[in-house]
């Protein structure tokens, strides 16, 4: 006879595994004899978290609440967490924001700020008091000379792309650079660099190419020979 519930221990603790080919009830019944026998066999002790996994199906909070209230009252046992192999329509929608890489073909003024969830491709130039700001990367084809905010939700992994001039700021999550001072008044270089925190914890500025180097998940091309 298949089982419903299967409780296991493993390297990351103890779990409950409920079929996601069984209707809830089934599940419920199944569940509340199983520790019902198991609770009688065991003495009382400190409660022991475990998590659920609930294979390639989600619950409501109610159904988790039905769940939870059986695995409290008739085990030993505690529930930490419900794991599930699918996401939520929002979870979704959130993830695809993350990864979507947003574009556009304008110049950013001054006293304008942009803000995207993703990463960010501006073709155009940044002027003094624009700012941009991204949750992930931003590739800027222009001339940058207002302030630039990767990682703003805090991602450290993420980068900046672009021509940095006086009097540009560069910012990744809770770090920055200036060019902002009289060693950069002067200076009208036409090359693309790369801006990231290095592994002391530093924004770097270094040649375009080494973004491919530092942060290799960036390039994702699969095709060529």
């Amino acid at each position: 006879m298949k089982k419903n519930v299967q409780i296991k221990g493993t390297k990351d603790g103890i779990v409950v595994f409920l079929d996601d080919e069984a209707s809830v009830s089934e599940i419920e019944t199944e569940l509340f004899e199983r520790l019902k026998e198991q609770n009688q066999a065991t003495e009382k002790e400190e409660k022991l978290l475990v998590k659920v996994q609930l294979g390639n199906r989600l619950f409501s909070p109610e159904e988790e609440t039905r769940i939870t209230n059986i695995i409290n009252e008739n085990s030993q046992m505690q529930i930490s967490a419900f794991y599930s192999d699918v996401i939520t329509k929002k979870e979704a929608r959130e993830w695809k924001e993350r990864e979507q890489v947003y574009s556009m073909a304008t110049i950013v003024r001054s006293g304008q700020v942009l803000h995207v969830p993703g990463d960010f491709l501006l073709i155009g130039d940044v002027n003094p008091g624009g700012q941009i700001r991204a949750n992930g990367n931003v590739f800027v084809l222009g001339d940058i000379k207002g302030i630039i905010h990767a990682g703003f939700e805090g991602n450290k992994q993420a980068v900046i792309a672009g021509k940095f001039l006086y009097p540009s700021q560069v910012r990744i999550a809770d770090k920055f650079f200036g060019f902002d001072s009289e060693d950069y008044k002067e200076i009208e270089d036409t090359e693309l660099f790369s801006a990231y925190i290095s592994e002391k914890n530093e924004i770097v500025i270094d040649e375009i190419h080494k973004i491919r180097k530092i942060r290799p998940e960036i390039s994702n091309f699969q095709g060529g020979r």
